[in-house]
């Protein structure tokens, strides 16, 4: 994520740690813990949607396609007047603006803003990452190639030992997949010009 978060946790329960927590001595930490700690799966969810909702699309076509698709072909001509685009820039005034058109065309543009950023979230949990994990217990670290679903962390590569070797490994895992991707798109169009003759 672009702040890099460090999220302190004991697979339970987690805090994000900001610049001045990252420094504090081991049990000062699992005081804040026990203290600010949040559900590990919720906390992951929350960092993520709010790291990637400046990624959302907001633009004003894609929303007066929402509300055609949803019935709601009469606030078209309302929603024109605001220029939605600056949403992720200017969040509050774009929420007044549509808030003095009209409550039910706010409560469109915020049903469309959160399928927007479902489907952002989807993306980024579809890729895999490079992790760093620190045990407190064992004072040690390393990183690892994973993924996450419904703010849950599946490791799918052994303990790395550098990010370096991390990015290696999933750059040569993503090359690979890219060219049997590639392969396989190439044996499926053989296949279909021997089928036509």
């Amino acid at each position: 994520m672009k702040e890099n978060s460090s999220i302190l946790h004991n697979r339970q329960k987690g805090v994000v740690l900001d610049k001045q927590s990252v420094t504090l001595s081991h049990s000062k930490k699992e005081e804040l813990l026990r203290e600010q700690g949040k559900p590990l799966e919720a906390l992951r969810k929350e960092i993520m949607k709010k790291e990637l909702s400046p990624n959302v699309e907001t633009r004003s076509y894609l929303f007066e396609r929402f509300l055609q698709q949803n019935g709601q072909p009469e606030l078209v001509e309302e929603a024109r007047t605001v220029k939605i685009e600056e949403y992720a820039t200017k969040p509050n005034q774009v929420m007044s603006e549509l808030s003095f058109i009209g409550a039910s065309l706010a409560e469109g543009f915020l049903d469309f803003y959160g399928i927007q950023l479902s489907h952002v979230v989807e993306k980024y949990e579809k890729r895999l990452h490079i992790i760093e994990l620190e045990s407190l217990d064992q004072n040690e670290s390393g990183f690892y190639i994973g993924k996450f679903t419904e703010g849950s962390l599946a490791v799918v590569s052994p303990r790395l030992d550098s990010e370096e070797q991390a990015q290696e490994k999933l750059s040569a895992f993503l090359t690979m997949k890219q060219k049997r991707q590639k392969d396989y798109t190439q044996l499926e169009l053989e296949q279909h010009s021997t089928d036509k003759d």
